[in-house]
């Protein structure tokens, strides 16, 4: 699985004709004080390769402060793709995120995307207090 897309966003949305709707993609965030709960959404588009398929892939997030400790670590149900009816058709799997998360600090935090313990993403998010 290779993510093509990663970002934090206002919103997202997989639409009924399978495309993905991202609205609203930002890297900071400020806030009045700080420890602060943010609500953010976190949009990946991953593109399946033949090698993948009858596979269990285990997709993680793990959130990680500027000097790499993990504060979260949040791990998706497993998926498994089987090969898509038309060979010429690709195959893509969309994860929308919804996530409410403590920030005890101002500072870069990492929002590092795993498929099977492997680093497929990283998407960083500047939080500061003003």
């Amino acid at each position: 699985m290779i993510a093509t897309i990663a970002v934090i966003a206002e919103r997202a949305e997989v639409r009924s004709d399978g495309k993905l709707d991202v609205v609203g993609v930002y890297n900071c965030r400020f806030t009045p004080n700080l420890p602060a709960k943010l609500d953010v959404t976190l949009a990946i588009r991953f593109d399946i390769e033949p090698l993948d398929y009858g596979v269990h892939q285990r997709i993680s997030v793990h959130i990680m402060d500027e000097d790499g400790n993990e504060m979260v670590n949040l791990k998706a149900t497993p998926v498994t793709f089987e090969s898509p009816r038309r060979a010429e058709l690709p195959l893509a799997y969309d994860l929308i995120l919804p996530l409410s998360v403590g920030f005890p600090n101002d500072g870069t935090w990492t929002f590092d995307v795993r498929v099977n313990e492997k680093a497929v993403a990283r998407v960083p998010l500047r939080v500061e207090q003003r």
